[in-house]
């Protein structure tokens, strides 16, 4: 059976009324073609191609055929959910053959039994889990998987913690319990699945650990690619805390409760004194930091580039000593020694010894600056903190140099696709330099939606620019989303780029219309979307995760009101040191850069309008820049072709009214 079989075949005698489209065939067979072959393919694939479809049939077939994995990455857990308990099981039908299919989560979600025995045995565990206790351990008596999300009762996250997997904290083959391992059990099923499905961050990480946390594969789909070299990125960057740097330390050796795992080392006298030192060192680098370094509060997160003397690199070298004497020590323990004391003692120096290495090789980076690959930042405490001492972060700069040199060396195929992957249909220049390779195919399909008849686009002119006059601004966004609403009848979302925005006009415009509104500022996007759809003619102010990846078809959704064009902000510390490099090359990082990235988020805001062919509304830009600026007309032509454009809101009233039902 081939890819074409399957859809002029298979599937019209499973799906009443099916229709083959040609973009989704078109987009299976350059799949299927490509995992024959051994190419790349870049698929921008717009609302209504059909995208899951396209690249599961030919996975599926190529699986089977060559009994081998083909890993599906996506970032939302909703997209996940629709593959594997909807197109997955289509797909199976089609082909007449079950297609073994599983979700790989991150180590994290699983429960740890050697943990959760210890936990236990000790009662190591807070007031909180008291009258929940019982429940738990009744789950962990029946559960199969041991995953943290299918068990429907309270757990804190301390305690969770607790008894939850760790990578670097695991015996492995050494462990007792490895037979029975709700983690390696798993793991050993992801080998027989024809499809693994994975999110974006776990397959970053399985990059950055040298591809030793998912089993061998091939051939690869990144679905909602757009994301994904952002979050490459971060999971190849690196974060401390004085916390963490304190947990390390109390690990071994706590001194005003006098335990710890050194405590079971003879003569430990000089390992308690490191750690001691370490301690006083660390206290008196982070209180340093906080005078040395100035903070602007009213930014998340301010760059750092200077050199910094501070404590000279007292603490860094105190934590490399002590990491090497912990390490000299690993040649009297075993991991595999038959007592299980000594196992997790052995296991204790490991983790702590490589954990305590990174530490101090991360406070010399960020101390001398010396490596220009690297962009460090600092950014306040949460307001759970115990302490008020600055978190430190470094990332790579450059997140293609890392796809080119890890990712594609590794793999036979792979498949990017996105509803937007280009600031205008075609273009894919942008998103090929953020993954780092012009080795790929390209191709563009178009939406099969009626966008020209189906949606309308309103910018109005009577507006005050954002930038020049925010003031002003602020009175003109609550006069026209008032309005907008009130046409609507609700059934809106309202699109914001500030938090502070979103939650002073959400205050203002809760009082002005009769309709029910949900800020994400208020009670988080989970239940901010769930009160959206249980209340009629309903409106929820959101930020960024409602830009992208929210799919509300019909007419729950007929309004989408975008505040402010979405440029990235100008002093987010990546963004900057790219900036800065693209300056150096006598490039324009606003032209390059801000607007290619300002038009895929727009395109994405646009996109929560339209998710079916009966879908119909308005999308409102509520900026001027798109009129007073050279670059609007690059921001217009990002949007789907044949919208018509409105600045006046009395034939915007008139089409609206005239749209079809």
């Amino acid at each position: 059976m081939d890819v074409t079989s399957v859809f002029t075949k298979e599937l019209p005698k499973l799906w009443k009324d099916y229709e083959t489209r040609k973009e989704q065939l078109d987009m299976s067979l350059a799949i299927e073609s490509a995992f024959q072959t051994g190419t790349n393919w870049v698929i921008e694939a717009g609302t209504g191609v059909g995208k899951s479809l396209a690249y599961l049939i030919p996975s599926a077939l190529f699986s089977l055929e060559n009994e081998c994995t083909v890993v599906v990455s996506t970032e939302t857990k909703s997209l996940q959910d629709q593959l594997l308990y909807k197109d997955i099981p289509l797909v199976s039908k089609a082909l007449g053959v079950p297609i073994n299919a599983m979700v790989a989560l991150g180590a994290s979600n699983y429960l740890c039994k050697r943990k959760y025995n210890r936990v236990m045995e000790r009662g190591e565990f807070g007031p909180e889990m008291e009258s929940s206790l019982s429940y738990f351990v009744n789950w962990e008596k029946q559960t199969e998987s041991g995953i943290r999300a299918e068990y429907d009762g309270f757990i804190s996250n301390s305690f969770w913690s607790s008894v939850a997997r760790e990578s670097d904290n695991c015996l492995g083959r050494n462990c007792p319990n490895f037979s029975s391992s709700y983690y390696f059990l798993e793991k050993e099923k992801w080998k027989k699945a024809n499809i693994l499905i994975v999110n974006h961050y776990l397959l970053a990480s399985h990059m950055a650990g040298d591809f030793k946390l998912l089993p061998p594969f091939s051939q690869l789909v990144i679905d909602e690619a757009h994301v994904f070299p952002e979050i490459v990125g971060k999971a190849f960057g690196s974060e401390i805390r004085y916390e963490y740097i304190l947990g390390l330390l109390h690990y071994l050796y706590f001194p005003e409760k006098r335990t710890g795992l050194i405590l079971k080392i003879k003569s430990n006298e000089k390992l308690i004194q490191l750690v001691e030192a370490s301690i006083s060192y660390a206290n008196d680098l982070f209180r340093m930091l906080l005078s040395a370094i100035p903070l602007q509060f009213n930014q998340f997160a301010t760059r750092h580039t200077e050199r910094i003397k501070l404590d000279n690199g007292a603490l860094e070298d105190t934590l490399a000593d002590l990491a090497s004497v912990l390490e000299g020590l690993l040649s009297k323990y075993k991991k595999d020694s038959d007592d299980i004391e000594e196992k997790e003692l052995a296991l204790g120096l490991e983790m702590v010894s490589g954990n305590l290495k990174k530490a101090s090789s991360f406070l010399t980076d960020f101390r001398l600056k010396t490596n220009p690959n690297l962009v460090f930042w600092i950014e306040p405490p949460s307001q759970m903190a115990k302490e008020p001492f600055y978190y430190l972060f470094s990332q790579p700069k450059n997140t293609d140099e890392i796809l080119a040199n890890t990712l594609f060396p590794n793999m036979d195929s792979v498949v990017m696709t996105s509803a937007t992957l280009s600031p205008t249909a075609g273009n894919f220049q942008y998103f090929l330099k953020e993954v780092g390779t012009s080795d790929v195919k390209t191709k563009t399909l178009s939406s099969p939606f009626s966008y020209n008849t189906h949606s309308l686009l309103f910018v109005p002119k009577q507006i005050a620019d954002p930038v020049s006059d925010p003031k002003r601004n602020k009175t003109d966004l609550s006069y026209w989303i008032t309005r907008l609403l009130k046409l609507s009848e609700g059934d809106a979302f309202v699109l914001f780029t500030s938090n502070k925005l979103l939650s002073e006009l959400y205050e203002e415009i809760r009082n002005l219309v009769p309709y029910p509104i949900f800020a994400q500022t208020e009670m988080g996007p989970i239940a901010a979307k769930r009160e959206f759809l249980a209340n009629e003619n309903s409106v929820l102010f959101g930020v960024s995760s409602f830009w992208q990846g929210v799919d509300i078809k019909g007419d729950k959704l007929r309004n989408v009101i975008v505040t402010k064009l979405p440029f990235q902000v100008p002093t987010e510390p990546v963004l900057q040191a790219k900036m800065e490099d693209m300056e150096k090359k006598g490039k324009s990082p606003f032209w390059e850069m801000q607007v290619p990235k300002t038009c895929l988020l727009l395109r994405q805001g646009f996109g929560r309008l339209i998710r079916s062919g009966s879908d119909t509304g308005m999308v409102s830009i509520l900026d001027p820049r798109i009129h007073t600026k050279s670059y609007g007309k690059n921001v217009l032509q990002s949007l789907p072709k044949g919208v018509p454009l409105i600045t006046d809101f009395h034939e915007l009233e008139r089409k609206f009214h005239l749209l079809p039902k």
